[in-house]
This record gives structure tokens, C-alpha cells and sequence, in this order.
């Protein structure tokens, strides 16, 4: 762990401009799941479980969809993310953030401190999408999407609970809060219209809608980015915010693939030769 933290250290308290900017770190001494070796356990410990159990089910053993502990955890998460999605907005509001980034950094007294650890938290428990995934022998859902966007959001929320602990985060946390309130309602609508034949959930005319809110959102946030590095931001670290707008890209590059191929290719059709 301290080697990681004086990595982290070296790289935001650099002073070489325009790249970066000093950034205290906050240490969150006793705070679960913060130190490194910890959340390298817990995104091994999720690969690994990837792997070993999607080799497992198979094995011929039979897919599971366990609804009560499904029908528990999709309406905490309805619950977490619109309130971290509220707080994140009244937060910003009594702080007096703006829309407009570079907005003020309090590295010894900052607001948005617990909230962002209860973001970086709620990324773990994320991990129940995975493993229902893997019990249901859904292997389509399990994509490298998937594995990657939910591997390295976390550990990147790791390293934003260290080193970009309030300020202009509270976006993120509005953003990301809303459209997995939106996601997670739908997916327990799904648990709910499922057509006793054939076990699939009938259609929802706005599903194309939540991976066009996610590029929305990646647009928004690589926005925000952009203009911290163009403007030289003296409230932050120059250096973590190139690294979270290309992160970011990434995932828009991969969300748009899975929107072209779900929603805009022609699907194929079934004919009969005669």
C-alpha cells in the first residue's frame, strides 16, 4: 500500500505544467476497502471468480435465476443510486458548484469525502451483476464490456477516493447516480414481464435509451475533463484528469460498439429455403 500511495504521490504533486497541479492526499485511515492491497484483492478476487465460475456452470450445471435475493438487490440499488444521485445534487448545490468546471477543492474539510467513498463502494456491490450473470449462463451478457467496465471502474474509484475526493467529482456522481437508477428500474421491470414459455422478459421500448444516456454521459464527462486540462486547473491534478478523460474514452468506444451492434445493425432474418 505505501508503495502505491507514493506512486500516487509523486504523480499529482509533480510541478511540471501545464500537465498537472499539487493535490493533497487524503488518506482514509480505517476506511473500508481504501487501502491498495485490498482493492487489488477484490478486482483479482472478481477476474478470478469470472473465469473459474463461468467454467464451472459449464460443466453442465444447470442456470440458476435466484429472484428474492435478485428481487433484493436490484431495489437496493434503485435506492442507493437515487439517493447518492440526490445528495451528490444537494451537496453541489449547498457548496455552491457550478455546471461550469474547476469549481472549489477543499483537500482538508471536503463535502463530498463520505459520498464519494459510498460511490466507490456501491462498485463492489456492482459485482452481483457478474455473478448473476454467470449462475444464469447468460454468456452474451458476459462480455469484455462487461468484465472491463466493471474491473476498472472500481479500481479507478479507488484512486479517486485518494487523490480527486470532491469538487468537481460531484458530476460524476450525479450522472452515473441517475442513469443507474434508470438502469436498475429496469431491470427489476424485466424480473417482472417475463413470458412463463419462454422465460424472456417481453420488450421495453426504452432500453435502447440507457446506453444512449451512458454516451451521454461519457461525452459530458470527457467534457468536463477536457476543459480542467485546456484551462490548466489549479484545483486538481492535471495528470489524474488525462488519465480519467482517456479511461473514459475508452468506455464511449466500447458503449457505442454495443450500441451500433445492438440497436442500429439490421437484424438477420430467418428465412426458409424453399
Amino acid at each position: 500500500m505505501d508503495e502505491a500511495l507514493s506512486h500516487i504521490d509523486t504523480i499529482t504533486q509533480s510541478h511540471s505544467p501545464p500537465i498537472s497541479r499539487p493535490l493533497p492526499i487524503l488518506l482514509l485511515q480505517g476506511w473500508a476497502f481504501t487501502d491498495f492491497s485490498t482493492a487489488w484483492n477484490i478486482a483479482v478476487g472478481y477476474l478470478v471468480f469470472v473465469l473459474v465460475g463461468s467454467t464451472i456452470m459449464k460443466m453442465g450445471v444447470p442456470a440458476m435465476d435466484p429472484y428474492p435475493i435478485k428481487f433484493v438487490y436490484n431495489v437496493s440499488q434503485i435506492m442507493l443510486c437515487a439517493y447518492m444521485t440526490i445528495e451528490a445534487f444537494l451537496l453541489a448545490y449547498r457548496n455552491n458548484y457550478t455546471l461550469m468546471p474547476c469549481n472549489d477543492y477543499n483537500p482538508d474539510n471536503p463535502p463530498l469525502a463520505n459520498l464519494l467513498w459510498l460511490f466507490y463502494a456501491t462498485k463492489i456491490w456492482d459485482f452481483w451483476d457478474t455473478f448473476f450473470i454467470v449462475i444464469g449462463k447468460k454468456w452474451r451478457q458476459l462480455s469484455f464490456l462487461h468484465v472491463y467496465h466493471h474491473t476498472t471502474i472500481f479500481l479507478f474509484y479507488w484512486l479517486n477516493s485518494h487523490v480527486n475526493y470532491d469538487g468537481d467529482i460531484y458530476l460524476t456522481i450525479v450522472l452515473n447516480g441517475f442513469i443507474h437508477t434508470c438502469m436498475y428500474t429496469y431491470y427489476f421491470i424485466c424480473m417482472h414481464t417475463k413470458v412463463p414459455e419462454t422465460g424472456k422478459s417481453l420488450p421495453i421500448w426504452w432500453k435502447s435509451s440507457l446506453t444512449m444516456m451512458q454516451l451521454i454521459q461519457f461525452v459530458t464527462m470527457m467534457s468536463q475533463g477536457s476543459y480542467l486540462m485546456a484551462t490548466g486547473c489549479p484545483k486538481t491534478s492535471l495528470r489524474v484528469i488525462f488519465a480519467y478523460v482517456v479511461y473514459i474514452l475508452s468506455l464511449f468506444f466500447l458503449f457505442a460498439q454495443f450500441f451500433v451492434a445492438s440497436y442500429m445493425k439490421p437484424k438477420k432474418s430467418k428465412t426458409k429455403k424453399a
